[in-house]
């Protein structure tokens, strides 16, 4: 499925939180542990993509995403092994976003940040934080499109990318070329993820 693969902008923020939502509404433990009830998932998880995007991924250029016939069908979120620090005044005008935006998803989040950090392989690794898929298009080569969109910047630079999933996503990542090198808990008590590592591919030199 032709896909077209361009970086996020302003613009797209309501469209993209809005997919995001949808696509980690169920099956997702680590979005259940933000988010306990059920019925206010959807428009907690919107808004915290929205603050997050807004305020953490579109400043650092770390957010892509996938048009289908005009429509955003996939978000990638990123953080670039050289992304710059955000100056103060966006870091404070994210704070109080966020916890409008999480409401008592903040500690989660924080506990989740702390996990991400402890787990990075090196201080020049890429850490991959969401790849998000229209639920109706999973198993279409839109999250494998853009996964091709940041391994070949990481390749080129020979760079590691790391992240973490749930069990029964480890076949996806594996195909990848990521691999298994652990596992953590979101906090202590919340949900078990498995950390995923996958070391730069050799692209080929020309002679």
């Amino acid at each position: 499925m032709p896909v077209d693969i361009r970086a996020a902008t302003k613009s797209d923020i309501r469209e993209m939180s809005a997919m995001m939502a949808r696509a980690f509404q169920s099956d997702d433990p680590v979005s259940a542990y933000f988010f306990p009830r059920d019925d206010r998932r959807p428009t907690l998880q919107r808004r915290m993509m929205s603050a997050l995007i807004r305020h953490r991924y579109l400043p650092i250029g770390g957010a892509e995403l996938a048009v289908l016939d005009g429509k955003i069908v996939g978000v990638s979120l990123w953080h670039p092994h050289d992304a710059p620090q955000p100056p103060w005044w966006r870091t404070a005008i994210a704070g109080p976003h966020l916890l409008w935006a999480m409401r008592r998803g903040v500690r989660a989040g924080i506990q989740m940040d702390k996990m991400l950090d402890e787990g990075a392989p090196d201080e020049n690794a890429v850490l991959w934080v969401y790849l998000g898929v229209e639920p109706t298009l999973h198993r279409s080569g839109v999250g494998a499109a853009l996964s091709r969109s940041i391994f070949d910047r990481v390749d080129r630079e020979e760079r590691t990318t790391f992240g973490i999933c749930k069990e029964g996503n480890i076949p996806f990542w594996t195909a990848m070329g990521f691999v298994e090198v652990g596992t953590a808990t979101i906090g202590p008590r919340g949900p078990l993820v498995h950390r995923m590592n996958r070391p730069p591919a050799v692209v080929p030199t020309a002679s």
